[in-house]
């Protein structure tokens, strides 16, 4: 219904540098974000259109010029000028640069460009192997350190190191890497058996914070060195249905149905539960910004519902053979832009189905074609 529009409105943001946050090009959204242009980019190899397709080619062309010394890629660049992230670093700008660039390397035609880009793509692994800090194997975040960058997640966390290991699985696949493949496996099982409750009998990252973790029917949102944060991470959790890690999908399903039951509507949060002033978290989001505050019960990060994230859950889910879920929330995502209008707005709350935040976001254009493909 509204696929067409997606597609243009992706086009309509795509400049010289690449493709922005945003078609309508101003503020802090006229800049080639590095998460914003990939996922964007990665909708366009998706639905296999060449403007988009291009566009995506400069963003990775931008951003690896801009890629510091140390291998990290940028989180947005304006003009030729990068940055890095205000607060601290934003750890998934690096993978996603991975994860998309050799996405579209597969394609047959790229094979110079597979081979001009093999450095940055490995400076850039080599980077995140830095930031194990401990070498053991997972990726540490600061808080604010990811796309969620005004939320309370911080340290191992289930959305940055599922895409490392995406990141790690890509480049092994185009590069014909074998250590990266073994890096690769041994990355997935780590998350497999560190963030979900089993009987696998393997050394845990941290041991007295496992057995104290409670069993859910979804991957915890991060481990820190002062427990688990067993929250439910959509964006992460998604991911891992996506890349076929082992989760009961039939418990996981009656979950969302749970989450849709208590909202009364398919625009699942994609962080819950929603904090609230009452609760220990609050301190770590009221002074969690830049701008202005965002983070009110049932907006933004704090349980707003992203349609970029519902669409890669949708995507996830389809290619596990569950087309139900993804159905149920396509029709709602059309349902509120057909009747409040303006759509492909960031998020909308999930108290009020508000659609709040940036407009013409490619965000949610790219969520919205994951869901229809």
């Amino acid at each position: 219904m509204f696929k067409q529009e997606a597609i243009e409105m992706i086009r309509k943001a795509i400049t010289e540098e690449g493709i922005l946050a945003s078609a309508q090009q101003r503020d802090n959204y006229a800049r080639v974000w590095a998460r914003d242009s990939m996922m964007a980019g990665y909708a366009g190899i998706l639905i296999d259109d060449e403007e988009i397709l291009a566009g995506l080619e400069q963003s990775i062309l931008t951003l690896a010029r801009q890629q510091a010394e140390n291998g990290q890629v940028p989180s947005n660049v304006v003009n030729g000028k990068a940055s890095y992230g205000t607060h601290v670093g934003r750890t998934d700008a690096t993978t996603w640069l991975i994860v998309t660039t050799c996405e579209y390397l597969k394609r047959p035609e790229k094979e110079t460009l597979k081979n001009q880009l093999r450095q940055p793509v490995y400076q850039a692994l080599s980077c995140l192997k830095t930031w194990e800090y401990n070498q053991r194997g997972l990726v540490y975040s600061p808080l604010g350190g990811n796309w969620a960058d005004e939320y309370v997640t911080s340290g191992y966390t289930l959305y940055d190191n599922i895409l490392r290991y995406w990141a790690l699985k890509n480049a092994a696949e185009i590069y014909q890497d074998e250590e990266l493949h073994a890096r690769a496996v041994g990355t997935k099982q780590l998350i497999q058996e560190n963030f979900l409750k089993n009987n696998s009998g393997s050394v845990k990252y941290h041991e007295t914070a496992y057995a104290k973790a409670p069993v859910k029917p979804y991957f915890w949102a991060s481990l820190n060195a002062n427990g688990y944060d067993a929250r439910f991470d959509l964006a992460g959790n998604a991911l891992a249905i996506l890349l076929d890690f082992d989760l009961d999908l039939k418990a996981f399903s009656d979950f969302l149905e749970s989450v849709h039951r208590e909202f009364r509507h398919w625009m699942l949060p994609v962080f819950y539960p929603v904090i609230h002033p009452s609760d220990d978290d609050w301190r770590l989001l009221e002074n969690n910004y830049s701008y202005s505050f965002k983070n009110k019960p049932y907006h933004f990060h704090n349980g707003g519902s992203w349609p970029i994230f519902l669409g890669w859950l949708c995507l996830g889910l389809k290619r596990r053979g569950l087309p139900e879920i993804p159905g149920k929330i396509l029709a709602q995502y059309e349902t509120l832009m057909r009747e409040k209008g303006e759509p492909f707005r960031e998020y909308y709350s999930t108290d009020g189905l508000l659609p709040l935040g940036t407009e013409e976001l490619c965000f949610s254009a790219s969520g919205y074609l994951f869901m229809t493909v």
